[in-house]
């Protein structure tokens, strides 16, 4: 890829002990640089379906982009390449899911999560839609990178407190996805990377019943990123998540 830091990962997932399917799609294609989590909006038709949709339509605009290809640069000056064609492989993917439901009336209303990592040299680019995270640790020290569109990520991004008798599943229900609508606005941030840093890419079944300090934890661990996921899927089902379980973690050596 270009850069003098190369790249170990690995990614799993876990239907858990409650769902009686797996909503969520993921990929790890380190020779594509891109790896990807999806979660299928559950309570819906054909969350599976979405996030495998989501999935596959944005390696397919990686695997078919042509480097030497004319982009529309001026239309949005303060965002680099790479973060135009990442937002462009979401909102295509969502086009897709959104017509697909149009054509399908059993699959009205479907839609997926979805955070991404696409590494090109040094740099990560992310993008964004949902409340699937993406979290970095460098030197010990757990920083999350993407903001969860959901009732309670928007509260409390503006300081709004939410009553305690605010039922958990209002609180989560989600302000943005991919496919619910016409159109879908992509959060994009770029990074550069460290030597040494891990990447974890994880949906809502990890990251709400696995507290950080444990995240943290095994992520600065010595382990194999196969090992780490192992772990983290581990403490997820052993915190008792109600949810389909799914990471990928991308060591940077």
């Amino acid at each position: 890829m270009g850069s003098r830091l190369h790249f170990e990962a690995a990614a799993g997932t876990h239907i858990g002990p409650v769902r009686r399917k797996n909503d969520d799609s993921f990929a790890a294609l380190p020779e594509l640089g891109l790896f990807m989590v999806a979660d299928g909006i559950g309570g819906r038709p054909g969350g599976d379906i979405a996030s495998r949709m989501a999935v596959d339509t944005v390696r397919t605009c990686f695997e078919e982009d042509d480097p030497d290809e004319t982009w529309p640069y001026a239309i949005e000056p303060t965002q680099e390449r790479e973060q135009l064609q990442f937002i462009h492989a979401v909102r295509t993917a969502n086009n897709a899911i959104f017509e697909r439901a149009v054509r399908t009336p059993t699959l009205r209303g479907m839609g997926t999560t979805f955070t991404g990592v696409y590494v090109r040299g040094e740099r990560a680019f992310v993008a964004h839609v949902g409340d699937t995270r993406g979290y970095r640790l460098r030197r010990g020290q757990l920083d999350l990178l993407t903001d969860d569109h959901s009732v309670l990520g928007e509260a409390r991004r503006y300081g709004v407190l939410l009553d305690d008798s605010v039922d958990d599943r209002l609180a989560g229900i989600l302000m943005r996805s991919v496919g619910t609508e016409r159109r879908v606005d992509v959060d994009t941030r770029v990074e550069v990377l460290d030597p040494g840093d891990v990447l974890l890419l994880c949906s809502d079944g990890l990251w709400e019943p696995v507290d950080e300090a444990d995240l943290r934890a095994t992520l600065a661990s010595d382990d194999t990123p196969d090992d780490m996921v192992t772990r983290l899927i581990h403490h997820a089902l052993e915190r008792g998540t109600t949810d389909n379980v799914t990471c990928v973690v991308v060591r940077v050596a």
